[in-house]
Order: C-alpha cells, then sequence, then structure tokens
C-alpha cells in the first residue's frame, strides 16, 4: 500500500519530512487591526507545581499563522473549514518559485507566464494537486514591520498571486488548492481581494504564511495540510508537511 510505502520510507530514510509551518506564539506577525497588539493570547490554566499537569487557554484569530482559508471564507454559500472533505488534504504538490522577481518588487503578481513556463520546464501539474508559490518573503518571518511591510499611508507591500495567473490554473490545472508563503494569496496593496473571490468561490481552499519553501522541489513531493475542525470555520491555522525522497534537492 502507497501510504505503508511513505511511513516506511520515513522510518528507514527515504522520505524526508519538511515542516512547511511557523511556530504560532505571540512573535507571530499578524494583519493590522485597528487595536494594536498581538491577537495571540494564552493563559495557563493548571500548572505542574500546584495541579500535576500544564495546560493553557488560547485565544487566537483562525487567520494566524501557517493557516487555511476555507472557501466560506469569501463566497458566502463556500464549504467551511470543517467541510472540506478530507482526502483534500492529502495531494501532490508542486512548487513555483518567483523569488527572484520578488526581489526587485515587493509587490510582484505572479503571472500567467510563470505558471507556463514552470509547466514547460517540469510538465503539467497534476490534477487535484496543491499549486506553492515561494516568494522567499518567510525570510522576513517573524518581523511584523518586515513581514506585513506597511507604509506610511497604511498600505501593505509584499508579492501575491495575479488573477490571470489564478484564472490559468483554474482552467489548465484544476488544483485542490493554493499557497503562498506571504500573508495573503492576493498582493499587499489588494483593496477587493479578486484572487480570494475567484479561487474560493471556485472550491479551492488557501495555504498563507507557508514557511520553508526553499526546502522543496518543483515537483514530486506531497503535502498533508491539517487544519483544526472548526465548525463554521472561514479557516483555521493548520500544520504542513511536505513528504519528498531524501536524495530530492531544492530549487535553491
Amino acid at each position: 500500500m502507497a501510504v505503508q510505502n511513505a511511513f516506511a520510507g520515513i522510518r528507514d530514510g527515504k522520505v524526508k519530512v519538511v515542516d512547511l509551518t511557523h511556530t504560532v506564539d505571540e512573535h507571530s506577525p499578524y494583519w493590522p487591526e485597528k487595536t494594536p497588539g498581538t491577537p495571540f493570547h494564552p493563559s495557563i490554566t493548571t500548572i505542574y507545581q500546584h495541579d500535576g499537569s500544564f495546560t493553557r487557554n488560547l485565544v487566537i484569530p483562525e487567520h494566524f499563522g501557517t493557516h487555511m482559508d476555507a472557501p466560506a471564507h469569501f463566497d458566502p454559500k463556500g464549504e467551511t473549514i470543517a467541510q472540506i472533505p478530507a482526502e483534500k488534504f492529502l495531494s501532490p504538490a508542486v512548487m513555483i518559485d518567483v523569488s527572484a522577481a520578488v526581489k526587485s518588487n515587493v509587490d510582484y503578481r505572479v503571472r500567467a507566464s510563470d505558471v507556463q513556463n514552470w509547466i514547460k520546464l517540469h510538465g503539467p501539474i497534476p490534477h487535484g494537486a496543491l499549486v506553492l508559490i515561494r516568494t522567499g518573503w518567510d525570510r522576513r518571518w517573524p518581523s511584523q514591520a518586515k513581514f506585513m511591510n506597511v507604509d506610511s499611508e497604511g498600505v501593505l507591500h509584499f508579492p501575491g498571486l495575479s488573477v490571470e495567473a489564478a484564472r490559468y490554473l483554474l482552467d489548465h490545472a484544476d488544483p485542490a488548492g493554493i499557497g503562498i508563503d506571504t500573508a495573503s494569496m492576493d498582493y499587499g496593496p489588494s483593496k477587493d481581494f479578486l484572487v480570494h473571490h475567484l479561487t474560493l468561490s471556485a472550491g479551492l481552499y488557501h495555504l498563507e504564511n507557508v514557511a520553508n519553501l526553499s526546502l522543496v522541489p518543483p515537483k514530486g513531493f506531497f503535502v498533508i495540510a491539517l487544519p483544526l475542525k472548526l465548525g463554521g470555520g472561514s479557516g483555521s491555522p493548520a500544520r504542513v508537511l511536505a513528504l519528498l525522497p531524501s536524495e530530492t534537492s531544492s530549487s535553491d
């Protein structure tokens, strides 16, 4: 069975596990709000010395840290996080690297031509795959100032996906989801979030604030992305893991 082979490969060192998840804590960058201060609020409920165990209560937004957007985030008729079929959380994945372009344009939007060039080099994107976009932005984590990159007018600046590239993926790849290492699938200055509207309404999920995409190859790996099963949830923090052959090198 393929799943058994994968786990045997992990045990034998033939399959490498790459954690694509940022640690969630009080240092995690967050979407700027009117109220200053981190939205991460833990409170200790039991301690070893008194109770024999350590536990906390935790208050955080659904869209915090490395997280998943459900279709319901922008589509009132879309699936909530608990309604997304579980099989979509394990899928073949590809990684499209636009980090070189981002170095000269922090507001870079991935173009359809970027996707087309990837396909020319690596072949078709597998049906139902997770398409991951590497911009290199995760190097700025965990600095709130550098990661959200807000200018003096209050406008955010970071790269994202263009509408034309999103449409191309929908028409030619039929992915289960798309992911990116920035705070949003739409680029920072966006006010209308057209990529969110287009792709979430098409039934895709998003992964945002993905980490360590420099450690995965352009293709030939699988991703497990597991959100909390929150009833009615528009999204959830997620643990995202890549499984790849240990001898596979990254795009760097």
